[in-house]
């Protein structure tokens, strides 16, 4: 708490200083968009935003052999975030700040230099893996991130990263590429190794609306049919977390390989998206030993994917489905999990202000399946 409120009154004297300094040329506020401003010499612009995610969780686990029926629940601040972003100098040198008011720690900050179709990251921001991951959690067309993100995902590194857009005809590709530290933005006071990741993107017909290519449900409704192609690769060298960046501390030192795919269209309300990915420890032993030579505990290695879709009606009410599932390697460790998801959306004012809610069957093998019930409030200012 120390450190946001010294962050928060570090920017804030740099704002003043800046308003003392210059003019004021623009100045908004506006659901969704946050406060926006910029001097009259157009050498510094800030954006100053916030989101809350509100929840109320109800779990049903079910009985069978391995235990009776429990009932638990649970209403919560899922997310409070904070961010600034903008550009200073000129407007090819962005800034990007984000602070999770709610764990107490930085996500995201990142200086961008931006030049024609080139971008240079330097800093702590999301790595460019999957799809449902790289979109914001605030943009998602279920309550949350499914279980196949969970365990597959590269989430966020600090390190550089560039960017690189192609224009050909109609058609736009993209690949993205990240030299990191590997460890993640949790529990990194150390990082033995390092991690390579690289990702390329097409989207043969064109750019979607909105970029809605990183945005859930077509809330754009795309006039004419738009598809999305990508995949990635990411090399993590002596990870000690059990899922490379994120994951259990595990004391040990492996080169993870994690490799994945997805493919997302949007037609005129219509969205689906498909998305897997493969974890791997190259030299094909996920297990780490004590002092004694027992096992004590395993990389998170297998394979998982997931799957859905969404219909948004005129009147901006959303039906969507997911089918989503994690088959890891060592399932004396990892359990093999498989859900299947129905939501229902209200989109107020698009992502910005929303409610969500959905029902998924859990199936876990050798342990109970749960029924999970999920309601959230979205609001972003």
């Amino acid at each position: 708490m120390k450190r946001f409120l010294l962050v928060g009154a570090l920017v804030a004297l740099v704002c003043l200083g800046n308003a003392e300094a210059q003019t004021i040329k623009d100045l908004s506020a506006q659901v969704g968009k946050g406060i926006q401003f910029k001097t009259e010499d157009d050498l510094f612009y800030l954006k100053f935003a916030t989101r809350i995610q509100t929840r109320w969780d109800f779990e049903n686990t079910l009985s069978n052999s391995q235990g009776p029926a429990d009932f638990v629940n649970k209403a919560w601040v899922k997310r409070a975030r904070i961010k600034f972003d903008g550009y200073f100098l000129n407007k090819s040198l962005v800034y990007k700040i984000e602070y999770d008011v709610a764990g107490g720690y930085v996500r995201d900050a990142i200086i961008k230099y931006k030049k024609n179709n080139c971008e240079l990251w330097f800093g702590q921001g999301k790595l460019p893996s999957n799809r449902e991951r790289v979109v914001s959690s605030g943009d998602l067309q279920l309550v949350d991130r499914s279980v196949f993100n969970k365990y597959y995902t590269l989430d966020r590194d600090p390190g550089v990263q560039f960017h690189h857009k192609i224009k050909a005809g109609k058609a736009v590709f993209y690949d993205r590429w990240a030299v990191t530290a590997g460890n993640g933005i949790r529990d990194n006071e150390f990082s033995p190794g390092i991690s390579l990741t690289g990702k390329i993107e097409a989207l043969p017909l064109g750019e979607f609306k909105s970029k809605g290519a990183y945005k859930m449900a077509d809330l754009s409704r795309e006039e004419t049919p738009k598809i999305a192609f990508a995949a990635y690769a990411n090399y993590n060298v002596d990870a000690n977390k059990d899922r490379g960046q994120l994951g259990d501390l595990i004391y040990g030192e492996a080169d993870l390989l994690n490799f994945g795919g997805d493919f997302l269209f949007k037609y005129r309300g219509y969205s689906f998206m498909i998305e897997a990915a493969k974890r791997l420890v190259t030299d094909d032993n996920e297990f780490v030993y004590d002092d004694l030579g027992e096992i004590e505990a395993a990389y998170y290695t297998g394979y998982g994917a997931n799957v859905q879709t969404g219909y948004v009606f005129k009147n901006n009410w959303e039906l969507s489905g997911r089918y989503s599932f994690t088959k890891p390697n060592e399932t004396a460790f990892h359990s093999e999990i498989t859900d299947y998801t129905v939501g229902i959306s209200k989109y107020i004012i698009g992502h910005k202000f929303k409610f969500q809610g959905d029902v998924t069957f859990r199936d876990r093998l050798n342990k109970q399946d749960k029924i999970i019930t999920r309601l959230q409030m979205e609001f972003q200012f």
